[in-house]
């Protein structure tokens, strides 16, 4: 990522190194934010055994907490603009330990019910934050590796949570994992106040050749002036309102979280029904398109900067290349319907991974169109992303029971709902002009 870093001429200063350390720091955050959002899932037979819940009352102790993500997606953004995310990142952090601990020393389906809206609530302003932090540190030519590695330590959070409640289950019940988990993000949230500055100028670790390296790319065509131009807040939801390029970014994160939700809901149950697997297989399959989507993840990041680079192009770097992705994908899944139903998994995989590669191109299109705004317009596409995450597995929960009741079963019906689904995500990216923010005149030149 400090290719530009290493171009120094003789004599001048070498850029400090502390926007690297910002991004560690949100990075770890949002590792052990997943620790207690994936957690839970592995611990759920256990405390049903323990509290006596039935399947319906531990599906609504599981759904409590995106009903709370999804309501305090924008409030979580207006807080990171309104405190600065020095202050605002620790205290979701805080409250999301304090959420946690609920669920710890819960005893009722009502207190651990609305420990998990709380843990909602206090992540759904995490991402939005963060999105503020890597446009006020982060080069803007540099944004797609920083947004990838956001992405992936998500993934990662998910899957060292899944592994490490499995393993301490046992020995130390349900409870003292969530309160170990509580214990690591009060760490964070002290070590992540001390060390961080809203602003580069701000911090004493920064020098000002580093300062000019963040700053220069935003400031070469006097963007940052203009993001500095406060309007109010009715005219700021009328330029929201519209603008077409925010409803098709929208769109298309609808569109994606439709088909990512796929694949950890139905997907192995998809495989168990269309090639007759055991659970176990299924299981070990379902896990390929989940790899290949933080592979892709890692790869899409490097991949946008480099163009961005090369063509000084946000349409190609953004929109053009998840157009293009999620074409491919499409593809590939729509081939996957062609070949015998063992070898789907793998080509519905390489869709997969083409498809993770667009994930960066959400974050940077969000700090494009948002500005100064950014964490308010990704605060409202992942509220949109939270609409087709709900409405997957009930679409395909429909489609299952069709499916079973025709007279001779078509599985690829499945396949043929999500190549259409990736093809809706094209059409939107490939209309999307990410080259002007919401409250610009689109007077500036574009890039």
């Amino acid at each position: 990522m400090d290719s530009a870093a290493e171009n120094i001429p003789p004599g001048e200063v070498k850029p400090t190194r502390v926007r690297f350390l910002v991004l560690a720091g949100l990075s770890s955050g949002f590792l052990l934010a997943y620790l207690p959002r994936a957690g839970l899932a592995p611990l759920a037979t256990t405390i049903q055994t323990d509290l006596t819940f039935d399947d319906l009352q531990m599906g609504r102790v599981l759904a409590a907490f995106y009903a709370g993500y999804f309501l305090f997606q924008i409030p979580g953004g207006i807080l990171g603009q309104k405190l600065g995310n020095r202050l605002a990142l620790p205290l979701l952090q805080l409250m999301s330990a304090i959420a946690n601990l609920l669920t710890a020393v819960a005893h009722s389906f009502g207190l651990i019910w609305f420990s998990r809206l709380l843990l909602g609530l206090a992540q759904a302003g995490m991402v939005p934050c963060a999105a503020q932090v890597i446009k006020n540190w982060i080069p803007e030519a540099k944004r797609g590796t920083a947004s990838s590695l956001m992405g992936s330590f998500m993934s990662v959070g998910s899957i060292i949570a899944t592994g490490l409640t499995a393993s301490l289950v046992g020995p130390l019940g349900w409870r003292i994992p969530l309160v170990l988990f509580s214990l690591f993000s009060v760490c964070w949230m002290l070590l992540f106040f001390l060390m961080f500055r809203d602003r580069p100028a701000e911090h004493l670790g920064t020098n000002d050749a580093e300062v000019k390296l963040i700053l220069s790319s935003d400031n070469s065509n006097g963007a940052d002036s203009q993001e500095k131009k406060s309007i109010p807040v009715r005219q700021l939801l009328v330029k929201m309102v519209s603008n077409g390029n925010l409803w098709l970014f929208c769109l298309q994160c609808v569109f994606r979280s439709f088909g990512y939700a796929f694949f950890i809901t139905w997907f192995p149950a998809y495989l168990q029904q269309s090639s007759d697997a055991s659970v176990q297989k299924a299981g070990l399959l379902a896990m390929l398109p989940l790899m290949a989507i933080v592979l892709g993840t890692l790869a899409g990041g490097r991949l946008i900067d480099l163009i961005y680079q090369r063509t000084g192009s946000k349409y190609f770097s953004r929109s053009l290349l998840s157009a293009g992705s999620t074409m491919i994908c499409a593809v590939c899944i729509l081939l996957a319907s062609q070949v015998p139903a063992n070898s789907a998994v793998y080509l519905i995989s390489c869709g997969t991974f083409l498809s993770g590669m667009g994930n960066p191109a959400i974050w940077v299109t969000s700090m494009d169109l948002g500005g100064r705004h950014t964490s308010v317009i990704i605060a409202i596409v992942n509220m949109a992303g939270v609409i087709g995450g709900y409405l997957s597995p009930i679409v395909v929960g429909a489609l299952f029971t069709y499916i079973k009741g025709m007279p001779t079963p078509d599985w690829n019906l499945v396949l043929y709902l999500f190549a259409a689904i990736y093809l809706g995500a094209t059409l939107s990216w490939a209309l999307i002009n990410p080259r002007h923010t919401i409250t610009d005149d689109e007077s500036q030149p574009d890039r």
